[in-house]
């Protein structure tokens, strides 16, 4: 049961940081008109989204994994 909990804050922690770096890029990037710029966000914006979702995860299984 835990790990499913896990994975459900894992999932839902990717949606809702995916969600707020794509509000980043339209609020402070929409301007930009170059296009590897707005990649280099997109694969920034991933890495941080899966290892803030990861390390949520593993906080949560450290903390009530008895």
């Amino acid at each position: 049961m835990i790990y499913i909990l896990s994975a459900v804050i894992f999932f839902f922690t990717f949606i809702f940081s995916y969600k707020f770096f794509i509000f980043l890029k339209n609020k402070y990037l929409a301007s930009v008109k170059d296009e590897n710029l707005y990649m280099a966000f997109g694969f920034l914006a991933l890495i941080l989204t899966s290892a803030f979702s990861i390390s949520s995860s593993a906080i949560f299984l450290s903390l009530f994994n008895t």
